[in-house]
């Protein structure tokens, strides 16, 4: 029997809201990761090449100049590996997540006080779906990250600041 009242809807609203934070937060955690990484797998690898070059052109023993060819296997690695396309697939994650994250909010906090029940119980029902498709096509998260996020999370990284609590004045 159907329930007559929203509130099952409204809970499975903050129930998508609430997925959608932990699992943004814990793919911008592996963004930033995978952006730090590649920034130096190809940043070390580039000054290893020049300085070995410097160094042979300026007459030291030419076995230096395997530091070079062992500096270009490392950087053919990092464009097999493309850290680059991994910080890009994370980053668009996060922001698919925070944006479904926010119409949760939205719908059930705003938008459902000018829906009949019919109509919210379809937008809960497409919102669930998207959430869904959201975890089939975006990129896996590890534990470490999300348990990072967790704790960033609870520590009220996103409180609104109109939402935060004020001091009494007592």
């Amino acid at each position: 029997m159907p329930e007559k009242n929203n509130e099952h809807l409204i809970k499975e609203c903050m129930r998508i809201e609430d997925d959608c934070l932990y699992t943004a937060e814990a793919h911008y955690i592996l963004a930033s990761k995978t952006k730090t990484i590649g920034f130096w797998v190809k940043i070390i690898p580039a000054a290893v090449a020049a300085a070995s070059g410097i160094l042979v052109l300026s007459g030291y023993p030419n076995w230096i100049a395997w530091l070079a060819i062992v500096s270009g296997a490392v950087f053919g690695l990092q464009s097999i590996l493309d850290p680059d396309r991994k910080t890009n697939d994370y980053s668009t994650a996060g922001k698919e997540y925070t944006a479904l994250k926010h119409e949760a909010r939205a719908l059930y906090q705003t938008f459902s006080k000018e829906m009949n029940r019919d109509e919210f119980a379809v937008a809960v029902r497409l919102l669930r779906e998207r959430y869904g498709s959201l975890v089939k096509h975006t990129p896996q998260t590890t534990e470490k990250a999300f348990e990072e996020g967790r704790e960033r999370i609870k520590a009220g990284r996103h409180i609104p600041d109109f939402e935060e609590k004020e001091p009494s004045h007592e």
